[in-house]
């Protein structure tokens, strides 16, 4: 024994027998963290005569204004022989100029006060954004006002959308995931519902710039829209200048907006897509609820447990203790109509059958065996940890605030989130199992390279196979 090992011995001899309270005690206990309590600033809102809602919030540490509207009207509303239309519409928007600016004039202006103007048509709604430092907020502003009410939509611009949204067509089938989610919205809905329906060389050569006009003209009202301003401005100014500027935006009626519902889903089905690849896309899927369900706190705290992160149960079987897939998850789609509750799955086509597999067995037992109290309050921890990240600064809160009433959320959705999440309970995550996650009227969807899979497909139920279109012609097939 060396002279340093011996030393190493007595040491450590030392240690434990005259200080043995450093070696062996428990550590002390910590306090109990204080409940996390979420206040967030409340924007002033006001009505301004025309009928425009504005929300606004100063935040003064920053020499930035931000600014955000929402309309009614999006590419739901689209004619069926137009689908594409609010795609090039909102490039023609927001590049298109006005009649007393040209596009280049407008684009050089921000590029010296680097500012940001956009326009932008969603499936529900329209939006608009901008952002300015204080000095030049007049300035930009006055290009974002007259972008929004007096669009000039340049036909060399619509020409270019157009040529944009061709080339798009071209590529749609070349990202697998692309496909798989656009596909699977198909299978819900079918390919003609506006949640499903994609635009075709037939409906992009349709559109002309008049149709832009009455898009703008139908949609684009006071009434309906939202405005939300926040950063460095003082309020009883900016009432003023808005409602000075504003006060020639004259009122409309608008249009109801009314939507097809999904498809009752009356048996369990099983699709799949061929494609030459090497990893394979596996959707689970099921019926569930719309917008403002009263399902949706018990449903957040489900999902979180079900496949929403990697504490998850799908996430720590498939893909930790099993090893059967890259990535897997769960996600909702819920609009205004009628969504789906879905598990996504990406793996090896020779593993495939196996991961699928293992996704349903989880969703069954999900369904008749409770999570354990300590699984839901870490999920809800971290779910309300997550949220408060939303609100970090005031552009974030008065947004939020805006888009939750646009679409008609109660006033004081986002102070009572966390106690409502709070509020779930076992029972109630059982229940949204027990109720959405459905085996017979599971919706399954492969996209891979069959050859390469380790079973038939057919041990899973009886395949149909979707032929996607080749989106150049709109006619032939994959």
């Amino acid at each position: 024994m060396t002279a340093l090992t011996r030393q190493l011995i007595y040491s450590l001899l030392f240690t434990i027998f005259i200080f043995p309270c450093f070696v062996c005690a428990a550590p002390p206990s910590l306090a109990p963290f204080p409940t996390l309590e979420f206040q967030s600033p409340e924007p002033e809102r006001i009505v301004l005569p025309n009928g425009l809602v504005v929300l606004l919030l100063e935040d003064h540490e920053l020499p930035l204004i931000q600014l955000n509207m929402l309309f009614p009207g999006g590419s739901q509303n689209e004619p069926a022989e137009k689908i594409g239309l609010t795609s090039l519409m909102s490039y023609a928007w927001s590049q298109g100029g006005t009649p007393t600016q040209t596009p280049e004039t407008i684009e050089q202006t921000l590029e010296r006060k680097a500012a940001s103007v956009s326009f932008s048509i969603g499936v529900e709604n329209s939006n608009a954004q901008m952002t300015s430092r204080v000095q030049d907020f007049d300035a930009v502003f006055a290009i974002f006002t007259d972008l929004m009410l007096r669009p000039a939509f340049r036909k060399d611009r619509l020409v270019l959308a157009r040529s944009q949204a061709q080339e798009s067509l071209r590529r749609m089938n070349d990202d697998p995931d692309d496909i798989t989610r656009r596909e699977y919205r198909a299978v819900f809905y079918g390919r003609s519902h506006p949640y499903a329906r994609v635009a075709s060389p037939k409906t992009l050569k349709s559109i002309r710039q008049e149709d832009f006009v009455t898009w703008h003209k139908t949609w684009i009202k006071p009434n309906g829209s939202y405005l939300a301003i926040s950063g460095d401005f003082d309020a009883s100014v900016m009432k003023t200048k808005l409602t000075q500027i504003f006060a020639t935006w004259t009122q409309g009626d608008i249009p109801i907006s009314s939507l097809a519902p999904m498809p009752e889903i009356k048996e369990s089905r099983l699709f799949y897509i061929q494609r030459p690849i090497n990893q394979t896309q596996i959707r689970v899927g099921y019926p569930a609820f719309a917008r403002h369900s009263s399902d949706e706190f018990a449903w957040v705290v489900f999902n979180e447990l079900w496949g929403g992160g990697s504490t998850s149960r799908l996430f720590q079987r498939v893909r930790t203790e099993m090893g059967l897939a890259y990535a897997v998850g769960s996600a909702a789609f819920s609009p205004k109509e009628k969504g789906f509750v879905v598990a996504v799955s990406q793996t090896r086509g020779v593993k495939a059958i196996s991961a699928a597999k293992a996704i349903l067995d989880i969703n069954n037992q999900i369904r008749t065996t409770s999570f354990t109290e300590k699984e839901i309050e870490t999920a809800k921890d971290t779910i309300l940890n997550a949220y408060i990240q939303n609100f970090t600064s005031s552009a974030q809160i008065v947004s939020a605030v805006m888009s939750n009433e646009f679409f008609g959320y109660p006033k004081d959705y986002i102070a009572t989130y966390p106690a409502k999440i709070r509020a779930i309970r076992s029972p109630d995550v059982q229940r949204v199992a027990t109720t959405y996650l459905l085996p017979e009227k599971a919706t399954l969807l492969f996209v891979g390279d069959l050859s390469t899979f380790e079973k038939p497909l057919s041990t899973l139920g009886k395949p149909q196979e979707i032929r996607i279109l080749d989106y150049t012609t709109n006619e032939s097939f994959y």
